[in-house]
Order: structure tokens, then C-alpha cells, then sequence
């Protein structure tokens, strides 16, 4: 009986914690808590249906839908503003003198208009702006005075270009006969020093 295991006895049975039921001895064996086990069970699921319903609207949107039109937003019948010189001819419109006081101090603005035309309308809008002078005139002032301080600042003066572009193309009645709208000067001067 030599290969015989020694007998172990058994061991006393000890009152109170025992190391492995310690919460804070950080071991492996420790069960989780019902209601905590409930709590991650239902994160898992919800997060596993949002992300599948995700991806549904993702591929069904691929699926179903199309490329964005490129030319939604645009206007038929839009003309380039860049033509060879033979075609294209400069008129100028008016020269104004206008008191703008929407800014923190009242400017007084020299403002110099041209617009370009086509050749074929030269002589129909030149007759127009010498014949109905006063009328253009007027027009551009109430363009300029009702300007906010930011549109006459601006670089370019886009802004005023398209709303003066607008003015001149109601009052001939046709607004493809101007090309475009130049304002070669636009000097502000301020007032009462």
C-alpha cells in the first residue's frame, strides 16, 4: 500500500467570511445579481436593434433612392455672364450721389453703374436708360439708400449688383436683357463731422 494517498482530515468549519465570498477580494467565482444581469441583457438588446435598424435605413435608402439632381435650385434660361467681346457691350446707366444712414453714421456714397448687354439689346436698353434717366436714377438711389451697412462693405458688392440687376430688369420689363451689373466706383464719404 505504498501508492496509497495519505488521508486528509477534514477541515474545522469556521464562523463568519470565508476569503472566497469577500466582495472586495476581487475573485472570479463572486455570482452577479439577478437584477443587474436583467439591466445588461436589455442594453445588449436594445443596442442590437438600433444597430439593425440602422443598417436597414441604410441599405434601403441605397436601395431605393437616387443620386441628388444637379440641377435642382437652378433657374432655366440662365445666361453666361462671360461672352467674347463682340457680343457683349457696356452701357453706363447713372452716376448718384446717395445719403445711406442705416449704419452707425450716415455715408454719402458715389456710386458709378454700368451694365452689360448684348449687342443685339444695345440699342434698345440705351434708349430706354437715356429716355427714362430719372426713373433709373431713382430706382438705384432707393437701392442704395435701403442698402444695409454689410452689402455696401462687401468686396464685390454682389449684393447690390443683383438687387440694382433686379430694379433695372422691372423697369424694362424684361430681366435677361442685362447681362450683368458692374459698379466701377463706390466711394463712401462719411457725414457731420
Amino acid at each position: 500500500m505504498a501508492n496509497e494517498p495519505p488521508k486528509q482530515e477534514p477541515a474545522p468549519e469556521v464562523k463568519g467570511p470565508t476569503p472566497s465570498s469577500n466582495p472586495s477580494s476581487g475573485a472570479a467565482d463572486t455570482p452577479t445579481p439577478p437584477g443587474k444581469k436583467l439591466k445588461m441583457g436589455i442594453v445588449g438588446v436594445v443596442g442590437g436593434i438600433m444597430v439593425v435598424e440602422g443598417l436597414a435605413v441604410f441599405f434601403g435608402m441605397k436601395l431605393l433612392g437616387s443620386d441628388p439632381d444637379p440641377t435642382v435650385g437652378m433657374e432655366r434660361g440662365l445666361i453666361p455672364t462671360t461672352k467674347p467681346w463682340e457680343e457683349s457691350q457696356e452701357i453706363s446707366v447713372a452716376k448718384v450721389r446717395v445719403l445711406n444712414s442705416n449704419g452707425p453714421k450716415a455715408m454719402l456714397y458715389n456710386v458709378k453703374v454700368v451694365t452689360r448687354v448684348h449687342h443685339l439689346n444695345q440699342a434698345k436698353v440705351q434708349e430706354f436708360m437715356e429716355g427714362r434717366k430719372s426713373t433709373v436714377e431713382d430706382a438705384i438711389s432707393r437701392v442704395i439708400r435701403s442698402a444695409e451697412e454689410r452689402h455696401l462693405a462687401e468686396p464685390g458688392l454682389e449684393t447690390l449688383k443683383r438687387q440694382i440687376r433686379h430694379e433695372l430688369g422691372g423697369l424694362l420689363g424684361d430681366d435677361s436683357l442685362i447681362e450683368q451689373v458692374l459698379i466701377p466706383e463706390c466711394m463712401p464719404m462719411p457725414t457731420g463731422y
